[in-house]
């Protein structure tokens, strides 16, 4: 995926990852796409804080999720095409703004997502990875603990997915006809995240045992008597 590094992550460079246009749907940013598949995929009425939940809940944790500021953006642009329509509505007192999808939005959305990647590089860009990768000479135990708190990380998310997704089914928003390949990139990124602690803690011990001291502090372990014992070279006149 290309893009620029923000505090959030990755984000998308507006237009990097877009498809090639092709006649069916506009050739606008990937994030565009992005913010009309989520008012597509649960057929609501959202603001652009909404959105901004939504995607956080669930593109958000595999992809990327937008700022409410770029949402605004691609909001203009696709109300511009004709792909979205907006509304007031009225919550109490406050005059709240919402966004729809348009049947013309639905079908370009239909044909862009048609268009799928097949022959892009494969590319895992992991920050922490990059940061061991170069680590050098520095402190076995700095870099443990940076995997320690990326592991409370992970089990933070795991935590948040599995809420996304109990309170999706309770709103009833995984009964939505379009919620079916959603449901299964969300399983997709719980399997992910599963496998990335595992994988995690496997290059945990990998540095603490063959960099790091848990060799040292395991001195007496049972099996600390055991010896190699080299049989003696062989005569060669024998």
């Amino acid at each position: 995926m290309n893009g620029v590094e923000r505090d959030g992550g990755l984000e998308p460079e507006d237009g990097a990852s877009a498809p090639k246009a092709e006649p069916g749907y506009p050739d606008l940013p990937t994030t565009a796409y992005l913010v009309l598949g989520v008012l597509i995929v649960t057929d609501e009425s959202l603001t652009a804080g909404e959105i901004k939940v939504r995607s956080q809940n669930t593109v958000g944790r595999f992809y990327w999720a937008p700022a409410v500021s770029h949402i605004r953006r691609e909001l203009t642009r696709l109300t511009a095409q004709g792909m979205a329509a907006e509304r007031t509505i009225h919550v109490g007192k406050r005059k709240m703004t919402v966004y729809e999808s348009t049947p013309k939005g639905e079908a370009a959305l239909r044909a862009w997502s048609e268009t799928l990647p097949g022959d892009e590089p494969v590319m895992i860009k992991h920050p922490l990875m990059l940061k061991i990768w170069l680590a050098g000479d520095a402190e076995p135990a700095l870099l443990l603990d940076a995997i320690d708190r990326y592991l409370r990380k992970l089990e933070e998310t795991i935590d948040e997915q599995q809420w996304s997704l109990a309170r999706a089914r309770e709103l009833g928003l995984l009964q939505e006809p379009r919620s079916k390949y959603p449901q299964h990139v969300a399983n997709y990124t719980l399997r992910s995240l599963y496998d990335e602690i595992a994988n995690i803690r496997q290059l945990r011990d990998e540095i603490s045992w063959h960099v790091g001291d848990a060799y040292q502090q395991h001195r007496d372990h049972p099996t600390t008597n055991l010896r190699r014992r080299l049989r003696p070279p062989k005569d060669e006149d024998s």
